[in-house]
Formats: C-alpha cells, sequence, structure tokens
C-alpha cells in the first residue's frame, strides 16, 4: 500500500482513535521500556569505536552517484532557564564569551566534518536544535551562519529550519534567521496550560506563541511547527483540549506531539516532576488520543507516530513519495541523506554509521581545539543492522513494510530472514496490534498506538535487556 493510499484512508477515517478505542488492559499489558527508534541500533547501543574505520565509511560515501545529499544539524545548548521535563543536554545561561568560545569552536567543527564527508557534497538541509538557538544575539547567529555558509554548499532550494523559544523570540532574532533565508520555524510550545507550564518551570505567555507567529506569517513564512508534549503534569483531558483548541486557532503548518520521556536516572531534575501530579499511562493515552482526534478533526493528516500535518505539507509528500526519514529530531523529509551532526553531543548518521559528540562543554572545546573531531562514541552497522533499520524505518513511518521490496534491496527472502521474529510477533496479533504474511506487514489502527512496542520484537539488541531501563516507557 503506497503513502498516499495510507493518507487516504487517515483522512476518510477522521477521528479514528476515540478515547475508548485502546483497550485498558493492552494499555497495562504493553507499558513497558523501549526505545523511539529515532535510530536503530537506539543511542544507548553505542559505544566507543575507531575513528579511522568511522571515516573510511564516512570517505566512501563522496563517491555516490547521484549524491544522496547532506543533512547538517547544529546543537545550540544554552538556555536561559531548564524546563524540568526536559530532555535534552543543554547548558544553563552563560557568559557572553563562553557561549562565543562555543559557537567559533562549532565553525571549527564544521571544517574539520567538511574534510571528512566532503565540503562540496550538496546540503538539502539545515537545521538549528538545542537548547535554545536563540539564545544567540543577533550579531552571533549572523556570525554562525555566516561561517556555515564559507564551508558548506548550501542548496539553493535547501530546508532551513530552527527550533525556537516563544519567549525570548524577539522580531530581530527573527529577523536574523529569516535573512540568512530560514523557511521553517518550530515553535516550543509545549502546553498553553498555565498550570501546566507552572509546574514545568515555563513562564510562557500565549500573546509571545502568537506574536511569533504573526510576525513569520507577515514576512512571508508559513511553515511554521508547533511542538506540544504530553505527559507533563496537571494535564487533565480538559486542559489539553484547551491547548488542542489554542493550536488549531493558530493553525500551524505542523505539529508534533511528543511523550514526556519521564527519565530521572538520566535527567535528576525531573525528579520534581513525581510530586506534581504526572497523569498516570492511562490518562496519558487519553490525552494524547483525544488531542490527536482533534488535529485530524480540523483537516491535518497523522504523519507516523506523533508529527501531524496539514494536506499538501512537504511531510505529508514525504510520506506519499515514501520518503519521509525518522531521526533524532522526529519525522522529516529527505529519507536517505546523510546527517552531520555538529556541537555539542550532537549524533551523526552517514551511511551505515552513527558517531556522537563529546557531552561536556570541556571536552568538546578541547577536541576541536586540538584539531580533533569531537567524537566520543558511535556504531559501525553489519548487514543485519542495516536490513533491521530499513524494517523499523518503513513500520514507524508508514505503519506498513513491503516484504517484497526489502527481500529485492538486500537480496534475501524477507519471510525466511524474519521467522524468528514473525514467531514472537505472534501474540501482539493475537492483540489486534499487527498482521502480516509472504508480502507485507501491517499495523492495525490500534497497533499504531504500540508502534514502539512492535518494532522491539525485531530489535535483536534488546534481547540481552541490558540497555532496557535507560529507555522511557511505551505508553
Amino acid at each position: 500500500m503506497s503513502g498516499a493510499e495510507l493518507n487516504h484512508q487517515r483522512a476518510d477515517r477522521g477521528s479514528r482513535h476515540d478515547i475508548r478505542d485502546v483497550d485498558p488492559l493492552l494499555r497495562e499489558k504493553y507499558d513497558v521500556r523501549g526505545p523511539r527508534y529515532t535510530s536503530y541500533p537506539a543511542a544507548p547501543h553505542f559505544h566507543e569505536i575507531d575513528p579511522a574505520a568511522l571515516h573510511a565509511r564516512w570517505h566512501a560515501r563522496q563517491g555516490l552517484d547521484p549524491d544522496p545529499g547532506l543533512s547538517l544539524y547544529l546543537h545550540i545548548p544554552f538556555c536561559h532557564k531548564r524546563c524540568l521535563f526536559c530532555g535534552c543536554h543543554t547548558l544553563g545561561r552563560r557568559s557572553s564569551e563562553t557561549v562565543q568560545t562555543y559557537l567559533d569552536t562549532l565553525v571549527g567543527e564544521m571544517s574539520l566534518a567538511a574534510g571528512a564527508v566532503g565540503a562540496s557534497r550538496p546540503v538539502r538541509q539545515v537545521a538549528l536544535g538545542g537548547g535554545t538557538p536563540n539564545f544567540m544575539s543577533v550579531e552571533q547567529t549572523d556570525r554562525l551562519l555566516g561561517g556555515l555558509r564559507g564551508i558548506w554548499d548550501v542548496d539553493r532550494g535547501a530546508e532551513l529550519s530552527v527550533e525556537v523559544d516563544p519567549r525570548t523570540a524577539t522580531r530581530n532574532k527573527l529577523d536574523v534567521f529569516l535573512n540568512h533565508g530560514f523557511n521553517r520555524f518550530s515553535l516550543g510550545v509545549e502546553d498553553f496550560a498555565r498550570p501546566v507550564l507552572e509546574a514545568v518551570n515555563r513562564d510562557q505567555e500565549l500573546i509571545q506563541v502568537e506574536d511569533a507567529v504573526a510576525h513569520l506569517r507577515s514576512n512571508g513564512c508559513q511553515a511554521i511547527n508547533f511542538d506540544l508534549i504530553y505527559g507533563l503534569p496537571r494535564q487533565t483531558l480538559e486542559t489539553v483540549s484547551e491547548t488542542a483548541a489554542r493550536t488549531l486557532a493558530l493553525r500551524p503548518s505542523r505539529i508534533a506531539l511528543y511523550s514526556y520521556a519521564h527519565v530521572p536516572w538520566i535527567h535528576p531534575h525531573q525528579r520534581v516532576l513525581e510530586k506534581r501530579d504526572l497523569p498516570d499511562a492511562e490518562l496519558k493515552s487519553r490525552i494524547f488520543l483525544l488531542m490527536s482526534d482533534r488535529f485530524r478533526e480540523a483537516g491535518y493528516l497523522q504523519v507516523g507516530m506523533d508529527h501531524f500535518a496539514l494536506p499538501g505539507d512537504e511531510l505529508v509528500t514525504a510520506l506519499e513519495q515514501r520518503t519521509l526519514r525518522r531521526t533524532f529530531m522526529g519525522y522529516t523529509t529527505g529519507r536517505g541523506l546523510d546527517v552531520v551532526g555538529l556541537g555539542l553531543s550532537a549524533i551523526s548518521g552517514v551511511g551505515s554509521t552513527y558517531s556522537q559528540n563529546a557531552k561536556t562543554l570541556d571536552a568538546y572545546l578541547e577536541r576541536v581545539a586540538a584539531g580533533d573531531l569531537p567524537l566520543e562514541r558511535g556504531y559501525l552497522l553489519d548487514r543485519d543492522d542495516e536490513i533491521r533499520r530499513e524494517l523499523l524505518l518503513e513500520l514507524f513511518c508508514t505503519f506498513h513494510a513491503d516484504l517484497g521490496a526489502l527481500s529485492g534491496r538486500f537480496g534475501i527472502a524477507a519471510a525466511d530472514y524474519f521467522a524468528d521474529d514473525f514467531r514472537r510477533l505472534e501474540s501482539l496479533a493475537d492483540d489486534g496490534l499487527v498482521s502480516w504474511d509472504g508480502e507485507a506487514i501491517r499495523v492495525s489502527d490500534v497497533g499504531q498506538f504500540f508502534i514502539r512496542n512492535i518494532c522491539m520484537v525485531f530489535d535483536r539488541h534488546l534481547e540481552s535487556g541490558e540497555a532496557r531501563q535507560t529507555y522511557s516507557r511505551t505508553v
């Protein structure tokens, strides 16, 4: 079944998930810890790797014809104040000198990475994330983006996106991105309910979001994303219904509805939220289903597990054309692009490799100053990893996997190759979550709610169980 057919079915069904659709017994049964599959293998399986072996695989990508191109991710880790739900690698307020030293080092890393990956390779996407990219001053932003264009060959039609904190999105700061050709802005809204925002230490006003949206649209930018989070303390069905209504009133082109990942053993600051009425699994799932219903009823199409987009949006087109990609930034366009992560803790996915930069500021600065890429750990995929990564990517992006296409691409008999996995999948099929035959794997409507659990069946790295406790819960 094509991506277009899937989308038409979703549109016809409208509010597919009534909040009564997912059996509470299923929610309880499948509420376990598991990966979000922004990569396969997932990041907890990364380890120390040989830089020479990594770079050899990077260099091999330079000879591809046609070249799939690059997607650059720049991590700006600074924030004025950390929100208590945050699971990103962030740094609190720093002196302007420290920030400038980091940005100069980031430009230095770009030069090193261009030498390793290929400076002449076409850049088809650029994304700035954080932290808070608009933490930078106008002058710092202008200098950083000028440095980027001095190193990389950015396509004229490239997607240039930036994550924006509405609380500090002044017109001057938005304008510097617009002047550099940025054409997609993701606003970190998270929630509109005052009690929820207070619980997570976020002093945000509706007017700040409205002003940012109005300014961007008045300057011709219609590609505006809202990032929302469900599972936050003090959220109720009533509060999230209001948040959905306020979101729809502003009508962003995309909505990302992320599940809050409560992992205080990794991020100790999250422990505070345990005393502030975190919703249980039952309420959390009802919140997601209610909000997703509201968005679909308003004309949005669901893309993958947790994204929604208006008809005609590039994300919907990518789904229809089977070029939708899932990365550490969630769902995005441009499957096949090599992702080069730059900055503190950033993760690259180049060909059959993953690599992650140093996570501490001192280590990052020292490595780049010494003329080395600041790589800390990574993973070199074997053939089985590549096969399974493609299968999981299809399931996460389209809830459907064409076994014939997979067989042809890798020269395998997929039905036989995954025979043991299919036996483990039988219990999920008995629960009505998934079905398969010799031609395809198909995830049911209810099964889409448990897509992480379905993908875990095909994850050979989970067999040891060693990394399971590092993951958030699937429900």
